[in-house]
């Protein structure tokens, strides 16, 4: 299993050629903290999805692990697991060990 720091760079990653693609100034040099998709985010829900499609496919070509991360929990979740960096590295490495 990965470990943390190895899937926040795999996100870090994705998030910065995302804000490449779509011309997102706010993420092009994102960090742990960087806000995603939340009332002060700089992700539309297009972005997301996109942001979402391309972590899936990261995750599974470097770990070998197939996960789904726009799922039932996630979007049931008190607190989207999709607003910030941290929060998504959480949601991915909860959603590995199971």
């Amino acid at each position: 299993m990965p470990d943390r720091s190895e899937i926040e760079t795999l996100v870090l990653e994705s998030v910065r050629l995302l804000a490449e693609d779509f011309e997102i100034a706010a993420l092009q040099s994102a960090d742990a903290s960087s806000t995603l998709y939340a009332s002060t985010g700089s992700l539309d829900s297009m972005a997301l999805v996109n942001l979402i499609a391309d972590i899936e496919e990261a995750i599974d070509e470097k770990f070998g692990a197939s996960i789904a991360l726009a799922d039932e929990k996630a979007m049931s979740a008190k607190n989207s697991p999709f607003r910030d960096v941290s929060s998504l590295v959480d949601a991915i490495i909860e959603r590995i060990k199971s």
